[in-house]
């Protein structure tokens, strides 16, 4: 009996994230110490779906680096390159002849729980959508229903049709593969065509509701949900050298080699990772993540916040509910407080609860700064010391 098959689709760059996504794929960024894409994988080798054909493109040498042939995580990964995103039906096209008579579709910037895959492996339909309620349906394809079958999938719908929405997760026929060039040949790329192609030819579509959690990231504040509440999944694992003088309470893990040093206070759920020296006298506060080789000095707060690998921040700082990206250094007392923010993006204006800085990749800043709630700071910028930053500052520039 031929195996099952599984196509995550993890081609797109995740432009809503900038500047997070400047130097990797939207799938690389990390939740909780560990990337978006690799939960898909780890959800599919759980129910015991371990080949699996990757559609990359944007940054892919980031993914293909990091995964190679999947064997750590237990799987069988290959890949198929989308040169040009031009759509999800596109990118799903790359797999034609690969796949066998039946497969899965996943998206790879969605965190799906391992029990939704099992879900819709249990459905016996030749195609079937999992999905789920949402309070934002606008922001999703809404699948429209008469009992189980699926009669239509709007995306992002104007109107109120309905708080059923998509996950992105599929179970397919290969009978797909004809729809997705009958719509290219009519210039639609997308999945939702697809599927009106195959309700037009009288194939069915079921729908498998899932209560399973489901997350998916749209804008870089999604990110400080999601880790939040990942963090809470884990159990705690305390390695590395814990020095006298420091009090841990709740879900803590701290990765090999680093070292916590006195006077430290962490309270969990937070997770470290290797290499790291953290302290003296520092402050970690619920929902953070720590990536590998991490300085963080003395009489510093962090509180709901990811930290990438290889951060410096300097003593006295303060750093809340922000996304500080890989390889930036940020001098002493450095602040990003958390307030209710207005955001812009894409000509839309979101206003976020609570936001702080969300700071790009290699970005160095230099001592008491202070960075309004709600400022996105580019990837690669300079910052010079004693200043205030009000507003963006776009990739490789300068403040001095």
């Amino acid at each position: 009996m031929e195996r099952l098959k599984a196509v995550i689709l993890a081609a797109g760059e995740g432009i809503r994230l900038r500047p997070l996504t400047l130097y990797k794929p939207k799938v690389m960024i990390k939740v909780a110490n560990r990337p978006i894409l690799e939960y898909v994988v780890r959800a599919l080798a759980q129910n015991h779906v371990r080949d699996i054909i990757m559609i990359v493109g944007y940054r892919r040498e980031r993914i293909m680096t990091y995964f190679e042939d999947g064997q750590k995580l237990g799987v069988n990964i290959s890949y198929e390159v989308q040169d040009k995103q031009l759509g999800t039906a596109h990118a799903l096209s790359l797999a034609e002849g690969k796949t066998g008579e039946r497969f899965l579709v996943l998206p790879g910037d969605n965190i799906a729980d391992p029990s939704m895959v099992k879900d819709i492996l249990a459905s016996d339909e030749p195609y079937s959508i999992a999905v789920t309620e949402s309070q934002l349906p606008s922001k999703y394809g809404v699948v429209l229903l008469k009992g189980r079958q699926v009669t239509g999938v709007v995306e992002k719908p104007e109107s109120n049709l309905g708080n059923l929405i998509s996950t992105g997760l599929f179970h397919m026929s290969s009978r797909v593969f004809s729809h997705i060039r009958s719509c290219a040949s009519a210039g639609h790329h997308d999945i939702t065509a697809v599927f009106q192609s195959i309700l037009a030819s009288g194939e069915r579509i079921a729908a498998v509701k899932t209560a399973a959690r489901w997350s998916d990231v749209v804008y870089p504040w999604d990110l400080l949900d999601l880790n939040a509440r990942v963090l809470t999944e884990g159990a705690g694992a305390v390695a590395g050298t814990i020095e006298s003088g420091v009090h841990i309470r709740g879900n803590v893990q701290v990765g090999e080699g680093s070292v916590i040093r006195s006077g430290t206070y962490i309270e969990g759920p937070v997770r470290i990772g290797r290499g790291c020296d953290i302290g003296p006298n520092v402050c970690l506060l619920p929902s953070v993540s720590i990536g590998d080789n991490v300085n963080i000095q003395s009489s510093t707060e962090i509180r709901n916040s990811l930290v990438m690998n290889d951060v410096t921040i300097g003593p006295g700082a303060l750093v809340s509910h922000s996304v500080i990206g890989d390889g930036s250094r940020l001098g002493a007392h450095f602040v990003a407080g958390a307030e209710k923010a207005q955001v812009i993006l894409e000509r839309e204006i979101h206003v976020v609860p609570a936001l702080g800085v969300i700071l790009g990749e290699d970005t160095v800043v230099g001592n008491c700064v202070t960075v309004e709630p709600g400022v996105f700071i580019g990837s690669s910028c300079r910052i010079g010391s004693l200043r205030n930053i009000p507003k963006n500052v776009p990739d490789n520039s300068s403040v001095v």
